[in-house]
């Protein structure tokens, strides 16, 4: 809707206003009375404001206006979606995926979706093709789910001082997540054996035990998931 150029809104607010239209090729108006259900996500009061929007198609649009928050601002709404088009491209793809891991759908949750329920469509779509196995896990998620860099959300630092402290933050941020994912892959390949899981890696079993413990990984539920997806 923000983006009809002058010509077309002139057109639009007409047929709001006396409720008839020409045909493309015709030689008469036809009359209507069809209902205009419009959606945009720009401003349009601002647009309005700025000159870039015609104030009186406005007004004829804005009888009943509905907002509705991005998607980072519903976030119950996520799993909810998330399972409903999973659901729907397996049923397309004739794949059968059963869920998301629950790394996979923590990670889905606190996503901030710029694209909004668009790109969460198309982020579980993309999963459905590429995953193999029966549930989504977070190796999955991580390679098909762009998230954004940490430090394009903080301030430029003004000091040295500053700037060494958020290169602290930024490393161990990326480093536990990447650490994370090694004790996951770990435990996966150790059907879900702690002190295997930790031989292979060249780690002790009590060193192994704090990390998983440190960031929530329970190697029983992974080991019942690998159960249930042979």
């Amino acid at each position: 809707m923000a983006n009809l150029n002058p010509a077309i809104q002139a057109k639009l607010l007409r047929v709001l206003e006396v409720h008839e239209f020409k045909p493309v090729g015709a030689t008469h108006f036809k009359k209507t009375d069809a209902r205009l259900i419009s959606a945009t996500n720009c401003d349009l009061r601002t647009m309005v404001e700025k000159g870039t929007f015609r104030e009186d198609l406005y007004y004829r649009l804005s009888v009943f206006p509905v907002f509705i928050p991005p998607l980072r601002e519903r976030k119950d709404d996520i799993p909810k979606l998330a399972y409903h088009f999973l659901k729907v491209f397996c049923a397309k793809i004739g794949k059968r995926i059963d869920g998301f891991s629950e790394d996979a759908l923590e990670a889905l949750i606190n996503h901030d979706w710029p694209g909004n329920v668009r790109q969460l469509k198309n982020v579980i779509e993309r999963l459905v093709i590429m995953t193999d196995r029966r549930a989504v896990d977070i190796y999955e998620l991580t390679n098909n789910l762009q998230v954004r860099e940490p430090w394009n959300e903080v301030a430029i630092p003004k000091t040295r001082q500053e700037l060494m402290a958020l290169k602290t933050s930024v490393m161990e941020e990326a480093f536990g997540k990447l650490e994370k994912l090694f004790l996951i892959k770990a435990l996966e390949e150790s059907e879900g054996n702690i002190s295997i899981a930790a031989q292979r890696v060249g780690m002790q079993r009590s060193n192994f035990s704090v990390l998983i413990k440190k960031y929530k990984i329970s190697a029983k539920s992974l080991s019942w998931k690998l159960m249930t997806q042979s």
